[in-house]
């Protein structure tokens, strides 16, 4: 049996932490010490939570909840992106932000793309840049040429909705290269030799 802390809870939830501690009480949400007198470092049963989200959450989510709430960067960010997907972008900013501190570099470039598009932050374009930039840093390559677009000191300068189109445009771009250049090799005879 997994469990996830407060905060984490109330990320699923939606739920306040007074709420939470509501349904401790009364029996709803279950603790994994309640001799420890409760606090901050109070852990919730996993499954307790799930069944009050409004999520509908499969069993690899629950996975992907408790390697999040045990700190692995990686399980942060597909939270947030899954947190987006269903529409909470104030929670899925909190989870990238998280991930984006211990270095993680697609944290980095969605946590930049919500502070550019005004995702769950109101709009900062020099954070976005700067956020971005780091990830393009750290060889992250959706991110490179995004960088390279932004710090053009001879770009366009655009509203949130229009910057935003173009960044997706260039990522589109991208990720149309990366599968030519996959195709080509593998459809290459040369390339399949041993």
């Amino acid at each position: 049996m997994a469990y996830i802390t407060l905060n984490t809870a109330v990320s699923i939830t939606g739920l306040s932490k007074r709420t939470l501690w509501r349904r401790i009480a009364d029996g709803q949400l279950r603790v994994l010490d309640a001799a420890t007198g409760g606090g901050e470092h109070t852990r919730v049963l996993l499954d307790d939570v799930v069944a009050l989200s409004p999520l509908r959450l499969e069993a690899d989510d629950r996975v992907l909840i408790a390697e999040a709430d045990a700190g692995s960067a990686e399980a942060q960010c597909d939270l947030a992106l899954l947190l987006l997907t269903r529409n909470l972008p104030v929670e899925a900013v909190r989870w990238l932000a998280l991930a984006a501190k211990q270095n993680y570099p697609e944290a980095m470039h969605q946590l930049g793309r919500c502070y550019i598009g005004g995702r769950g932050v109101a709009v900062n374009e020099a954070l976005g840049v700067e956020w971005i930039s780091r990830a393009a840093a750290l060889g992250h390559s959706t991110a490179r040429p995004l960088a390279r677009y932004l710090m053009d000191p001879a770009r366009p300068t655009l509203d949130a909705s229009a910057l935003e189109a173009r960044l997706d445009a260039i990522e589109r771009e991208q990720v149309l290269a990366v599968l030519r250049e996959t195709a080509e090799v593998g459809g290459n005879p040369a390339s399949n030799k041993d």
